[in-house]
């Protein structure tokens, strides 16, 4: 007897389903069937970022940016250009949408110009300089990397290759080609992107944190548009949120040059 009411509640649950169903289509409704996407392995996911990076060819977009250093908070609006040859122009900008100072850099030379002092403080490119100027020791490129939730440039096709990767539930280690530096990254690997990323040195000790949320996709490439950085050393939060962006736009040369009045004052960022 209970079997026999059990099949038949299962008939009754058969016949309304097919009802409802039958009701929709003759309403003009349509029932769509969402796909699960699928999970992809941590290598392939890991093979995905290095083709995204392979495929960032430039952005142009406007943040909003806070700095927290030492426990004094410093927020303001910018305007950021990077490109794939390690170039890097921002803008900080006032209430009045003017620009209050540039730091525009390549893989040869930094230079810091504060217009209203008239003031530039220029020298080599290098991750010491960019922490003179901004409290941020990084390299130029790596700053880069960071600002677009790309894999570090110092991590190749053949370190992935030549290192076993080293899974820890949801993150995995992987090496510098160099094996100077590792990194612990966390996956989507439905999405293909990465979350959050620790940096250790090769004294295998944490020098950076950062985490990456709210992905957009533009013409097939993820980028996230909030970022947090944590620098372990100088004890500085970098959160950066994109306002708006456009990606392989075709930057030109003149994005990244600088006008400076006759009368400017150049320093060297060592005597700084």
């Amino acid at each position: 007897m209970i079997f026999s009411l059990n099949w038949l509640y299962r008939q009754r649950q058969g016949a309304m389903a097919a009802l409802v169903i039958s009701c929709l289509c003759l309403w003009g409704c349509s029932v769509k069937y969402h796909a699960v996407q699928p999970s992809f392995s941590a290598e392939k996911t890991l093979y995905r970022l290095l083709d995204r990076r392979a495929a960032f060819q430039d952005m142009r977009g406007r943040a909003a940016i806070t700095i927290v250093n030492q426990g004094k908070k410093q927020s303001f609006s910018a305007n950021l250009v990077f490109d794939s040859s390690h170039r890097i122009r921002i803008e900080g900008l006032s209430f009045a949408d003017t620009p209050y100072f540039f730091l525009v850099a390549d893989s040869n030379r930094i230079c810091f110009y504060v217009p209203d002092q008239q003031r530039a403080l220029a020298g080599k490119s290098s991750s010491d300089n960019l922490f003179r100027l901004t409290g941020i020791q990084l390299e130029p490129a790596a700053l880069i990397d960071l600002c677009s939730g790309n894999l570090p440039s110092d991590v190749s096709l053949a370190a992935l290759t030549r290192a076993p990767l080293h899974a820890f539930g949801e993150s995995v280690e992987i090496p510098s080609s160099d094996r100077q530096e590792w990194y612990r990254v966390w996956l989507d690997r439905k999405k293909g992107v990465m979350v959050r990323m620790e940096a250790y040195g090769a004294d295998r000790k944490l020098f950076l944190t950062a985490r990456f949320e709210d992905y957009q996709t533009i013409g097939g490439y993820n980028w996230p548009r909030r970022i947090e950085c944590s620098f372990i050393s100088s004890k500085i939060l970098l959160k950066i949120k994109y306002k708006q962006f456009a990606l392989n736009s075709k930057i030109t040369d003149s994005s990244f040059q600088l006008q400076y009045p006759p009368d400017t004052r150049f320093e060297d960022i060592d005597n700084f």
